[in-house]
């Protein structure tokens, strides 16, 4: 609980509109003490899972709201993910729409927050976990910057959890925004992630800027940790 509010202190502080904030509050009654539930899922689809750090689990903090989120999505067979490090997220997007294919892009070098991390291991278990999906799989070594210059396709459904810092941010959503089909969906992880102590310098405002300018385009918009954006 006082995390909760900690983070909502952070939104005000970032002048965060209020349409996002009663959005925020409203998902969080609903998403609080789902960690067991998260646990379920993450038992039934992570098996024999490789990891360099059993603790660093962050994306299964959130699979029961995404999957509960996710439940009706329709015509999603083109998935694109900007960050896939281990391949935890990729599992996921690929089980939950068993006709998908994936597009992951990583430099497999980390970035600001990952100091001390050996991501030839990184690298390597991403290949020996995603290997029994390796025909729905497409895998591009590169920062997403020169994948975004030479891409030609567009997506059903875009992961952004990428190079977490503000500048960096921008341009992967708004890049991915680009390329989103219509009525396609763009999530967008880590918006209450604050490493960076200059709060703009973090998802969250960016990720703010972005759906103040284009909140006219949105058919649905879900906030919690993470943010589910439908476009019209």
């Amino acid at each position: 609980m006082t995390k909760f509010f900690k983070n909502l202190y952070k939104l005000f502080l970032l002048n965060t509109p209020i349409y996002i904030i009663i959005r925020f509050i409203k998902n969080f009654l609903p998403n609080y003490k789902t960690k067991r539930k998260s646990l379920k899922i993450e038992n039934e689809i992570y098996k024999n899972f490789l990891t360099v750090n059993k603790d660093e689990k962050w994306f299964c903090n959130n699979l029961y709201f995404l999957k509960k989120n996710l439940r009706n999505f329709n015509g999603v067979e083109n998935i694109l993910e900007i960050g896939s490090y281990e391949g935890r997220s990729a599992i996921f997007f690929l089980e939950q729409f068993v006709n998908s294919k994936i597009t992951c892009v990583d430099t497999w070098s980390g970035s600001d927050e990952h100091s001390n991390k050996n991501f030839f291991e990184v690298e390597k278990n991403f290949d020996k976990n995603l290997s029994s999906y390796f025909k729905r799989l497409t895998k591009f070594k590169i920062d997403s910057k020169n994948f975004f210059i030479t891409n030609k396709k567009k997506f059903d459904l875009i992961y952004v959890d990428g190079d977490h810092s503000c500048e960096q941010v921008d341009i992967d959503i708004n890049r991915s925004w680009e390329i989103l089909k219509k009525n396609g969906y763009l999530i967008l992880d880590d918006y209450l992630w604050w490493y960076y102590k200059d709060l703009k310098k973090n998802p969250a405002h960016p990720i703010n800027n972005f759906i103040i300018k284009n909140i006219s385009e949105f058919k649905n918009l879900v906030v919690w940790k993470q943010i589910i954006i439908q476009k019209k």
